[in-house]
């Protein structure tokens, strides 16, 4: 089963997705803030980070470059969404493999997720 890592304020949205990709048989560990994220288990390694960009605490871009930055995590996908950023924002923070703009199609969001983690779609 695939891992997804969801950094989230927003507790409905954060809710919706998990409970869609869970039923698209996903395991997801989410996270509110910037602080949650960065004291989660580091022994887990997910297949997909899907990290918004305000957070109360922080920044998903900043996010998006550490993880971009690690090497042990370089492999992963990591998937931007926002209400407020455009893509071309991004060029200069960090790397990330893709971003939606919210609000986003559901349908459209899991197929991209499945075919940044390389599932069937």
């Amino acid at each position: 089963m695939r891992t997804i890592f969801m950094v989230e304020d927003d507790q409905a949205i954060r809710e919706i997705l998990e409970i869609f990709l869970i039923s698209e048989n996903y395991l997801v560990q989410s996270f509110a803030t910037v602080r949650e994220f960065l004291s989660r288990d580091r022994s887990i390694n997910p297949d997909l980070y899907l990290l918004d960009v305000m957070l109360p605490d922080g920044s998903g871009f900043d996010l998006c470059e550490q993880i971009k930055n690690d090497d042990l995590q370089l492999h992963v996908p990591v998937m931007i969404m926002s209400a407020h950023a455009q893509l071309h924002q991004m060029k200069n923070c960090c790397a990330p493999d893709d971003f939606v703009t919210k609000p986003f199609d559901i349908d459209n969001l899991l197929l991209r997720i499945k075919n940044m983690i390389g599932e069937e779609k």
